[in-house]
C-alpha cells in the first residue's frame, strides 16, 4: 500500500477534557469531582484519579465530607431533605454516561490502584451496582462499593484479582512507544509509583506499554467495542510550577493522538506571515465568493478547496497530531519527489523512484524541545526491520517543537540527548520549518533547492538547521 492509499479523514477537533481528581492546568481541561463534575459524555476524554474518588466516597458515607451535584444538589448516602441527591443514584448515573462517553468514541485514562472496596452503602440503595461482601463490627455483611464499578469492562474480565493485582514499586520503563500515551509516560517515570499491576495473558487484544522492571505490566490499553480505555501507573505527587503545566501539555497531547483528534483553536497569528505562494490570491477568490454565497455557492466550494489545498501546509509549523500534522507531514513529503509507504502511520517509510534507500520515518511536535520519545519509537522499527530483513533502514525524524512559538524564536526543538542520539545512530532530524521552505521552494518552481533539502534528508546524521524565514 503506497502512502496515497492511506485512508483520508475528516479532521476532528478535540472540545474539553474532563479531569476528576487530578488536578490538570490548561485551557481545554475542567477540573472536577467525581459528584461534582457535569455530564461525562459532553466531554470527548476523562482523566480519573481513583483514590480521589475512594476518599470522596468514603467520606460522603461516613458523613465527613461535603459534597454537591453539578447543579449545587447535595450528596447524601440517604437524603434527609428535599433537594438531597442519593449517593448511589450519581454514581449510577456516572456508570451510565461513561458507557456513553466510549460508545461516542471517547477516551478514558484511568490511574491504577488496588481493587480494594470503597465503601459500604445503606440499606441496598446500591443494588444495582458491583459490589463486595465486607464484613464490619456495625455491617456484618454490608454491601461495599467496588472501585471501578463506573469502568465498562472487557468481555471475560472484571478488575479485581487474577486482572488487576495489589503490588507496589516504583521502577518503571516503557516497553512499547508506538502507545499514544507512552510518551506522556515516559517524561514522568521518576514520579512513577505504582500500586497495582495486570496479568494480561488472558486479555484478548490488550495493549501493554509499560512494565516495572520485574516485568510486571503496570500501564495497559484495555480492548472496548468502542472508545479507548488506557491505565497509566500511580504517580507519587502532583508535579508543581511549569512541570505541572508541562505535564498536563504531554498528557493532553497523549490524549488527542489516541482518539485521532487535532489540537483545539486557531492557528497563531504569526502564522500569516509565513505566505504559502499563491494563498493571498486564493484566499481573496475565496473572500469574493463568500459574498455572493446565494447565487455562487459553487464558485465558493471550489475557492476554498483551491484555498486549504496551499493553506494547509501552514500546519507544518505550528500543528501536532495524526490529523493535525502528520497528514500534511505526509503530503508535503510527496509533494518534493518522495515516493511514501506504509499502512498505518505508525510505519511509514520513504523511497525515491530512482534509488533503492528506504528511510523509516517518525513525527513528533510539542509545546516544549522534542526529547527521547520519537527517538525509541524509531529505534524499535529499525531493530526489527534488522531482525525480519537483515538491513538497518535509514531513520528520519520530523519533529516540531516549541510549536506555539514562530519559528525564529524558537530555542532547540530537540533536546540535547535526542540530537547525540540521532548522531550516534545516524539518522536525520529535520524541524518542520526546513520542509515547509522545502514546500515553498517547491511550489516557486525551484528545483535546485529542493534536490539539495532531498539530499540533506538521506545523508544527515543529525540535526538540520532552521530554515529561514520564506
Amino acid at each position: 500500500m503506497t502512502g496515497a492509499d492511506l485512508p483520508q479523514q475528516r479532521a476532528k477537533v478535540i472540545g474539553r477534557i474532563l479531569s476528576l481528581g487530578f488536578p490538570l492546568p490548561g485551557t481545554h481541561v475542567d477540573n472536577y469531582t467525581f459528584l461534582s463534575a457535569p455530564a461525562f459524555f459532553d466531554y470527548d476524554a476523562i482523566v480519573v484519579d481513583p483514590l480521589a474518588l475512594s476518599q470522596l466516597v468514603a467520606g460522603v458515607i461516613a458523613g465527613t465530607a461535603e459534597a454537591t451535584t453539578f447543579s449545587d444538589a447535595p450528596v447524601r448516602l440517604t437524603p434527609a431533605a428535599a433537594g438531597d441527591v442519593a449517593l448511589a443514584d450519581v454514581l449510577l448515573r456516572r456508570r451510565d454516561e461513561t458507557r456513553t462517553l466510549l460508545e461516542r468514541g471517547g477516551g478514558v485514562v484511568c490511574f491504577a490502584y488496588p481493587p480494594e472496596a470503597l465503601g459500604a452503602i445503606e440499606i441496598g440503595t446500591a443494588s444495582r451496582l458491583p459490589t463486595a461482601p465486607v464484613a464490619t463490627p456495625e455491617r456484618p455483611q454490608s454491601p461495599a462499593l467496588c472501585p471501578y464499578f463506573w469502568l465498562p469492562t472487557p468481555d471475560g474480565v472484571e478488575y479485581a484479582p487474577p486482572f488487576l493485582i495489589t503490588g507496589d514499586g516504583t521502577q518503571a520503563q516503557v516497553v512499547d512507544f508506538q502507545h499514544p500515551l507512552a510518551a506522556f509516560l515516559h517524561g514522568q517515570l521518576a514520579s512513577v509509583s505504582y500500586r497495582s499491576h495486570f496479568d494480561a495473558t488472558g486479555l484478548a487484544g490488550g495493549r501493554v506499554f509499560a512494565r516495572s522492571r520485574g516485568g510486571a505490566a503496570i500501564a495497559i490499553e484495555v480492548p472496548m467495542p468502542a472508545g479507548r480505555v488506557i491505565f497509566l501507573p500511580a504517580m507519587k505527587s502532583f508535579a508543581a510550577g511549569d512541570a505541572r503545566y508541562a505535564m498536563s501539555d504531554a498528557l493532553q497531547a497523549g490524549i488527542r493522538r489516541a482518539l485521532g483528534v487535532i489540537a483545539e483553536g486557531r492557528a497563531p497569528s504569526w502564522v500569516a506571515q509565513r505566505e504559502v505562494p499563491g494563498v493571498t490570491e486564493r484566499l481573496a477568490a475565496v473572500e469574493r465568493a463568500r459574498t455572493a454565497r446565494d447565487d455562487a455557492q459553487h464558485e465558493l466550494d471550489a475557492a476554498e478547496a483551491a484555498y486549504d489545498e496551499l493553506a494547509r501546509y501552514q500546519r507544518l509549523l505550528w500543528q501536532e497530531g495524526a490529523l493535525g500534522l502528520e497528514d500534511v507531514v505526509l503530503d508535503a513529503l510527496r509533494l518534493i519527489g518522495f515516493e511514501v509507504y506504509g499502512n498505518d502511520r505508525e510505519n511509514i517509510e520513504l523511497r525515491m523512484s530512482a534509488s533503492q534507500i528506504s528511510v523509516f520515518v517518525e513525527i513528533d511536535a510539542g509545546e516544549q524541545a522534542i526529547d527521547l520519545a520519537p527517538h525509541y519509537r524509531l529505534r524499535q522499527r529499525i531493530e526489527r526491520s534488522i531482525e525480519r530483513r537483515s538491513e538497518a533502514p535509514r531513520g528520519l525524524l520530523i519533529v516540531n517543537g516549541f510549536r506555539h512559538a514562530s519559528p525564529s524564536q524558537r530555542d532547540a526543538e530537540v533536546s540535547a540527548s535526542l540530537r547525540v542520539a540521532a548522531e550516534t545512530m545516524r539518522y536525520c532530524i529535520a524541524p518542520t520549518s526546513t520542509l515547509f521552505a522545502a514546500v515553498v521552494a517547491q511550489l516557486r518552481g525551484d528545483d535546485e533547492a529542493v534536490t539539495a533539502y532531498r539530499a540533506q534528508l538521506l545523508s544527515t546524521s543529525g540535526v538540520i538547521a532552521p530554515a529561514p524565514p520564506a
